[in-house]
């Protein structure tokens, strides 16, 4: 997986904001300074105004925030009108004939408290991470979060909904966190540690001001189950081939076989009866070739003379195609583990669940069925039921062949959409493990003068008080004491730990196509539709349930046999049952299992 522009866990994400090049900085003990802060409200300053302490507190991932009190002049002052006012707060620090200043907070007063008898004002600070995240564009978001994964499948679609919800979800598909500089530029950066921007050695931290805190193990997640279901359509056409051939043509063709017939003719039916018969039972007739009683003329051997003036549909032989069509439902079931093999080895399997339900189902297949169709397309399934006739073309083809409904036969898949479905899982999945495996903090203090280039972006390594780590900073909190004179930053590091060696790309399984079950020949086999003669003693007992044509000699037996009974006309041809595994819903099973490594930051106490 690519995360701006860098495969997850083998590369930094500090390209994704703008970062000045790497050097390593470090911290320098054993300085005397001198400090101030400058504070603007609204443009003003308000320095001198400032009393008590002053407090900024930012940590990846959440919103800034500061406090500040203000020394307010006599008058008459109305708290609830600074609320909404810009605060901007730089800390200026003096060493060695050298004066730096450094932006710590940009913001927005959102809560004041006064205090009429000493005519102080509290002001509670926000860098309105939130509402910022919320004023943005749908492109905004997608520009400022590139790299991450978000499917409508997973979530709810956008329209209508939350912006910030929208950002806080793409966010959850990489190890990452939004925040805001503090010069107030919205940013995205990595959780994992790089070379190290700041380098704190010996008697550089503020003594006995070092604390580590653990995650237990309940919240060490390092498996993440992924159920995942996958549903489409599939468009089936069943096209079969029946032939018919009157047995009395002796098997000839063309006008042999009408000679033959002639001999001892037989009624006979007509286009209008096998169109109907092919048309029944849902099956629509998509092509047809007929062998008619030929034109009024002179045929045979010896000639005899032919007068067809009243029955030019009447048939000697048929062939002809019909088809039916149908809509199955296929679901795939995916069982998808993410795991953190060398943190399970160590403390077991804690895990967590997700799913996803991805019903690419379309609305316009319901029409496949009901839809005009002519030709044969893909799909097909089946085979020839009948033999003889005239014959007829292939009722095979090519997919698209003859379609006149715009669909294409054969599987409606959306394949990016379940990519994009199961890839954003396995991402949140994988986010979530790393996450659990960030929770380890150290924490020290040290003079605000000495680590006025820390940002949370930067790598800080750390060999002070006992303890060796090295990892990002996770979080940057400012105490400036106005009345003690005092001004202590406290530095937080997440340091990652969780081991392996193997990551594997978070792609879902690859799509493959179904195999569609061959069903075989239709139920009528290889054979022509039979025929069954009546009218003559020598005649078999009648068939009403035989498929084919019936029908009686011209020249029958009734006048020796009065009780003979007489064969109906009618030609009937049986449409197969569709089988019960093309039409039921077909479910199948992938699993797949995807390891995760861990760095391990630098951590020896």
């Amino acid at each position: 997986m690519l995360l701006g522009g860098s495969p997850l866990n083998s590369t930094p994400l500090n390209g994704l904001i703008s970062a000045p090049p790497f050097v390593l900085t470090p911290i320098a003990a054993g300085l005397a300074f001198r400090w101030r802060l400058r504070a603007l409200v609204n443009g003003a300053d308000v320095s001198a105004r400032l009393t008590g302490s002053v407090s900024v507190d930012r940590e990846r991932g959440a919103a800034g925030v500061a406090s500040l009190v203000l020394q307010l002049a006599p008058g008459p002052v109305v708290p609830a009108d600074w609320v909404g006012r810009t605060v901007v707060i730089y800390y200026i620090s003096s060493a060695a004939g050298i004066t730096t200043e450094s932006l710590r907070y940009s913001g927005r007063i959102v809560k004041t408290d006064w205090n009429a008898l000493l005519r102080q004002l509290s002001c509670q600070c926000g860098d309105q991470l939130q509402q910022r995240g919320e004023a943005l564009t749908i492109e905004q978001i997608d520009m400022l979060t590139a790299g991450t994964f978000w499917s409508p499948d997973v979530f709810d679609p956008v329209a209508g909904r939350s912006r910030w919800d929208y950002l806080q979800e793409r966010m959850s598909s990489i190890p990452a966190s939004l925040d805001s500089a503090a010069d107030g530029t919205l940013r995205v950066s990595s959780w994992y540690a790089g070379a190290p921007d700041f380098e704190f050695g010996p008697n550089t931290t503020i003594y006995d001001s070092l604390s580590v805190s653990y995650a237990d193990l309940t919240s060490l997640t390092n498996t993440v189950e992924v159920e995942a279901s996958y549903r489409f359509s599939r468009l089936w056409q069943w096209n079969i081939t029946y032939g018919w051939s009157h047995p009395g043509r002796g098997g000839l063709e063309g006008e042999q076989g009408f000679c033959v017939w002639r001999r001892d003719s037989t009624e006979l039916p007509t286009v209008d009866m096998i169109e109907s018969a092919a048309q029944n039972g849902g099956a629509t007739m998509l092509s047809a070739s007929y062998s008619p009683l030929p034109p009024t003329g002179v045929y045979c051997l010896p000639p005899m003379a032919w007068i067809n003036n009243y029955y030019p549909s009447l048939l000697l032989g048929a062939s002809w195609v019909a088809g039916r069509r149908w809509v199955q439902s296929v679901t795939e079931r995916y069982a998808l583990s993410v795991i953190a093999e060398a943190s399970v080895a160590q403390a077991g399997a804690v895990i967590a669940r997700d799913s996803v339900t991805v019903d690419a189902s379309r609305a316009d297949a319901d029409e496949w069925a009901g839809a005009d169709f002519a030709g044969s397309v893909g799909g097909e399934i089946g085979g020839s039921t009948g033999g003889g006739g005239a014959g007829v073309g292939s009722s095979g083809g090519s997919p698209g062949g003859g379609d006149t409904t715009g669909l294409a036969p054969g599987d409606l898949t959306d394949e990016p959409r379940r990519a994009s479905a199961i890839t954003c899982l396995l991402n949140q999945a994988a986010t979530t493990i790393i996450a659990a495996h960030t929770a380890t903090q150290i924490s020290w203090d040290a003079p605000t003068s000495m680590v006025m280039g820390v940002d949370l972006i930067h790598t800080l390594k750390l060999d002070d008080q006992g303890v060796k780590a090295q990892a990002k900073c996770s979080r940057i909190a400012d105490e400036f004491d106005l009345l003690a004179g005092t001004a202590i930053t406290t530095l937080s590091i997440a340091v990652m730990r969780g081991g392996g060696v193997v990551s594997d790309a978070l792609r879902p399984p690859a799509y493959v196509t179904p195999a569609q079950p061959d069903l075989g020949a239709g139920p009528l086999g290889s054979n022509a539709l039979p025929s069954q003669l009546g009218g003559r003693n020598a005649s078999p007992i009648y068939d009403d349930e035989k498929d084919g044509f019936a029908g009686n000699y011209g020249e029958d037996d009734t006048d020796i046999n009065a009780g003979l009974v007489l064969f109906p006309r009618r030609f009937t041809a049986t449409v197969p049952e569709i089988p019960a595994i093309a039409r039921d819903e077909q479910q199948t099973e992938h699993a797949a299992i995807y390891r995760v490594a861990i760095p391990n930051d630098l951590l020896e106490l």
